[in-house]
């Protein structure tokens, strides 16, 4: 007998959520969503300064060659065709199976309606040379272009066709705050298995990290070094910095740096963290964090250095402008693959 969506979803629930024993690579932990894919827990960004793009196909290579398993990247980053490259060249060396890969993207700004999502997936899924994904994300709700059809439950829609399609293997969101999710909930069984936001020392996110984690959704925390790393596009300064005495502190105790202080932090508040480097050597301490968990108190101490403060703005007027500057871009380096979105 066929067992209805809501008896399925609590069985999931009840499942256990982390399993630290899975092995991809370094011995790394993975989370399952609630659609019942894993997710391995910590994931390599390919957000970086349109000058650094061209180093993204080597350093991404390289993350998957010492043991991440998630990659994180978007038709908005212009990266993921040397993502794709990389893919490319590991599976063909066999150092990992596509299989073995989490490979997260998302929806382009053009994208206003359900009829719209799988043209763009299929734009995606060719520039990173594999015939499916494993995450699609819903980037915002604005509509950054102002089209004159832009809806965001037909949207969501068209992820779950594309999810039913075969093109992705779950669909989730980015920057949604409680009444965006709220709204998902009201208007589909779909549950979003992911929403990606900021979160880091500085912005814990803590009410929004712990509502998407009552309804079972799996954060993503993307700038997750807030301002402990220069931020080119932010003049703002904010402690911790990488000297700070409590960081420092941890990490003697922990045989670590105090970046994988950070990123074990957040991993130890169930979050996947989302971190960027071009240094090989950060790239494999940042891969290296799960032989060590912080307490609870330490965890409390973390949390003291947040002050609300985003690292990357996510008002409609901030995306406009960034999509103007890729746009430029694009059409300044020839970008051909890009031209659509």
């Amino acid at each position: 007998m066929m067992m209805n969506d809501d008896v399925f979803l609590d069985q999931l629930r009840q499942l256990p959520q982390v399993e630290s024993s899975f092995t991809y690579g370094a011995e790394t932990a993975r989370r399952m969503l609630i659609d019942g894919n894993w997710i391995p827990m910590n994931a390599y960004g390919t957000r970086v300064r349109y000058d650094d793009i061209k180093r993204v196909q080597q350093t991404t290579t390289y993350a998957m060659e010492v043991g991440y398993r998630t990659i994180d990247t978007g038709p908005g980053y212009l990266t993921e065709d040397v993502v794709g490259n990389a893919i490319v060249n590991v599976t063909g060396r066999g150092i990992v199976r596509r299989t073995d890969l989490f490979i997260c993207t998302k929806l382009p700004f053009t994208v206003g309606s359900r009829e719209q999502v799988a043209p763009a997936i299929r734009d995606s899924l060719k520039r990173l040379q594999t015939n499916y994904v494993d995450l699609v994300l819903l980037e915002t709700t604005h509509n950054v272009l102002d089209k004159g059809k832009h809806n965001i439950s037909d949207i969501w829609r068209g992820l779950e066709d594309a999810k039913w399609a075969g093109l992705t293997r779950s669909i989730g969101v980015a920057n949604f705050d409680i009444t965006d999710i709220s709204k998902i909930l009201a208007s589909s069984k779909t549950i979003p298995a992911v929403n990606q936001i900021e979160t880091n020392p500085t912005f814990a996110n803590l009410k929004l990290v712990a509502y998407c984690q009552s309804k079972s959704i799996v954060v993503m925390g993307c700038a997750a070094f807030g301002f402990l790393v220069r931020r080119p596009h932010n003049n703002i300064t904010l402690p911790p910095t990488f000297t700070n005495p409590v960081l420092v502190k941890m990490a003697k105790k922990y045989g670590v740096t105090v970046s994988q202080v950070v990123l074990r932090s957040l991993l130890d508040r169930n979050i996947v963290p989302v971190s960027t480097s071009s240094n090989k050597e950060h790239i494999k301490l940042n891969e290296d964090i799960f032989d060590f968990h912080l307490s609870h108190k330490e965890i409390q101490e973390i949390k003291k250095f947040d002050k609300n403060e985003k690292v990357h703005p996510i008002e409609v007027d901030d995306m406009r402008k960034q999509y103007e500057e890729m746009k430029s871009y694009i059409k300044k380096n020839n970008l051909t693959q890009y031209e659509n979105i």
